[in-house]
């Protein structure tokens, strides 16, 4: 009999990072072709994490049909012009998508793509558990942007579309408050606004605009419908969903964008001491706010002295860069482009263990590597074919930005996080639990125990996994329990033996980890097997012994990997929502 004392339910936890779930929340903003007659498209990629998921649609006091759809597949729903926000006031543009089973969900939105004036823009939309209600605004206006990034940018001549704007969507089923601030003249202003369930509000949004707090959840977009590209003389839209104030961070990688040429920082946070720093000099801002790195063409790494936000901004192009606390084990990527355009992801990684960065279920090679200065991290570019793909790490935690070149412009932005902690099985979509026994056996017997539960013994073969581990176990003073560690009888080296029942045996490893108890181990190879300390005092550490000693088995679930099918095995159909 055993004692299950802690399933890992991974996708319960670590939802300040993670962007999956089952109820989301979004609207399309304006995507114009700067006065030119234009075609247009609007989308919603949705890709199920489990089997016979189901999931809904709602827009305009209509859902789609339920549709069903199997673990990795995608499917497009399409919108009609109408389903964009293009009024400031309130409106009931707002899109909910729900599912019975956890989802991801990707926006899209395109203008004719034949003509020169093509503006392109897609963003991953934020599950509800993902949404806040106290959210800082970074302080934009189009005259700071076309002074910032001068002969890039004109000046537009139309009022409508010489400003941001944002779109604040109540996320729940009641009555929302929503209070304004802004900093007029040195004073900070407030102004309060009810919206009804489910309903939206867009407003202009100029440089004086910096917080926006409410009685119950929202989803805040930044948008502008188009800025305009002198030397090329087209329009480019932008979207970013802004994160609540709570997902900060104080250390940040922040990417190069290939293809960009030119890119600033601008810094938001609730603590107006906050600086930032690079290579420990401090970053002045402009009279914009804006702050810039001397090298653009590399990844670099900066510090902020409190909890900020940073946003990367580029003619055309703005996102949040992911701070170092929020990076992840596992990203699904969304790609939209034709097979001519570029598909690209910069992915930042452990110096270390750069070189075990997967992308589906095969490591990622022939990659070139920059080492970040100062930091324990490399950043690379990846090229894609795929449309639809996974990058993942079996024992780090990584950042994945995807980005796409149309040849007219260059969007993307973060890619969807899927899971927080690194699983030598892949990108986990169910993820795997422990269970230490009762019953007090052999090593050996203990492995056959183990596999008759279709388990095997935890093998921590990481300190990230050794960490999660040790949150999951307990027990008395001096107590032991057996891992799958031992020693072999040829070589004296130690391996990790594994053993299920659907593989038979799982390849032996080598050992790169240890975390050995003092004294251990045994260098007199009188204890072959390796056991667990069952308590916290003990640091949960290693220690070796006589294989034939009996000690409770820690067992292991293994998790089951989540891969999205690509296109070329027909993963993705389309709905039309009109």
């Amino acid at each position: 009999m055993f004692l299950i004392l802690l399933i890992a339910s991974m996708f319960s936890q670590g939802l300040a990072t993670v962007s999956y779930g089952k109820d989301f929340i979004t609207a399309f903003p304006e995507n114009t072709g700067y006065f030119y007659p234009y075609t247009s498209s609007r989308s919603l990629r949705i890709t199920a994490l489990h089997n016979d998921t189901t999931f809904n649609v709602h827009f305009n006091n209509t859902q789609t049909p339920s549709s069903v759809l199997q673990s990795g597949q995608t499917v497009s729903v399409s919108f009609p012009i109408t389903a964009e926000v293009h009024r400031l006031g309130s409106s009931s543009n707002s899109i909910r998508i729900t599912s019975e089973k956890d989802i991801v969900v990707h926006s899209f939105s395109q203008t004719d793509a034949t003509t020169a004036y093509n503006s392109v823009q897609s963003h991953v939309v934020q599950p509800i558990t993902k949404l806040g209600t106290s959210y800082l605004i970074p302080s934009l206006n189009q005259s700071d942007l076309v002074q910032t990034f001068s002969g890039s940018l004109a000046p537009l001549c139309s009022q409508r579309y010489s400003s941001f704007k944002l779109i604040i969507i109540n996320a729940e089923d009641t009555e929302n408050t929503l209070t304004i601030f802004k900093s007029i003249s040195g004073s900070v202003q407030e102004e309060k606004i009810k919206i009804s369930s489910y309903q939206l509000l867009q407003m202009q949004a100029d440089a004086s605009l910096i917080k926006v707090e409410s009685s119950h959840k929202v989803a805040v977009i930044l948008t502008h419908p188009c800025l305009e590209n002198t030397t090329s003389c087209k329009c480019n839209m932008i979207v970013n969903q802004i994160l609540p104030a709570q997902f900060q961070g104080q250390n940040f990688v922040v990417p190069y964008i290939p293809g960009i040429t030119q890119s600033r920082l601008l810094m938001t946070s609730n603590d107006m001491s906050a600086s930032l720093s690079h290579n420990n000099v401090q970053l002045q801002p402009s009279p914009s706010g804006f702050l810039s790195l001397s090298d653009q063409m590399k990844s670099q790494y900066v510090k902020a002295s409190g909890y900020v936000s940073l946003t990367l901004i580029s003619p055309g192009l703005i996102f949040e860069v992911i701070p170092e606390n929020m990076f992840a084990a596992c990203y699904l990527l969304q790609f939209y482009s034709d097979t001519s355009s570029t598909k690209k992801a910069l992915v930042i990684a452990e110096t270390g263990s750069k070189n075990n960065v997967h992308k589906q279920n095969i490591p990622v090679t022939n990659t070139q590597w920059t080492e970040i200065i100062g930091t324990k991290y490399s950043s690379a570019e990846i090229s894609f074919s795929e449309f639809t793909t996974v990058i993942w790490h079996p024992t780090s935690k990584i950042a994945v930005y995807l980005l796409e070149n149309s040849g007219t412009s260059v969007y993307g932005g973060p890619a969807i996080p899927i899971n927080t902690q690194p699983d030598e099985f892949g990108c986990v979509a169910i993820p795997g639990h422990y269970e230490v026994g009762n019953d007090r056996l052999s090593w050996a017997e203990s492995l056959a125990h183990c596999t008759s539960l279709q388990k095997h013994l935890a093998c921590p073969t990481s300190e990230d996994i050794q960490k999660e581990l040790s949150g999951k176990v307990n027990g008395t003073e001096e107590e032991e329990a057996w891992i799958g560690l031992r020693r072999s009888l040829m070589t004296t080296d130690w391996y990790w033996q594994r053993q299920t029942p659907s593989t038979t045996s799982l390849p032996s490893s080598s050992v790169d980890y240890f975390y050995w108890a003092d004294g251990h181990p045994d260098e007199k190879f009188r204890g072959l097997c390796a056991s667990l300390l069952l308590n916290q005092d003990d640091e949960y550490k290693w220690k070796s012994a006589k294989c034939c000693e009996k000690k409770r088995p820690v067992c292991y679930k293994p998790s089951i990997s989540f891969y999205p099918l690509t296109s070329d095995t027909t993963s993705s159909a389309s709905l039309e929502f009109f």
